[in-house]
């Protein structure tokens, strides 16, 4: 399934940029490049039904609870089988 990735100005109509991409995921990476690139809202729509699925704004902040980080602590191995690393959420 194509997807189009559009430009929205502030004042005027959408633009459509280049030629349908096929793979979703490619898609959201130029989309989101070019959102910072440009400092414009790039948005990424389904060609065939014009359905917006994501949105790249620039000036919005990322919320700060969007990152939870994983830290590896080494403890003492307990048997010769266990690797004594555990995995914590922190943050």
């Amino acid at each position: 399934m194509p997807y189009v990735l559009q430009e929205l100005p502030e004042n005027g109509e959408p633009k459509t940029l280049g030629e349908p991409v096929h793979d979703l995921i490619v898609a959201k990476v130029i989309a989101s490049r070019r959102a910072v690139r440009t400092n414009c809202v790039t948005i990424v729509a389904d060609s065939a039904t014009g359905q917006e699925l994501a949105r790249f704004d620039p000036t919005a902040a990322a919320p700060k609870a969007s990152v939870t980080r994983m830290r590896a602590d080494a403890i003492p191995a307990k048997t010769e089988s266990d690797s004594g690393i555990s995995i914590k959420k922190s943050g």
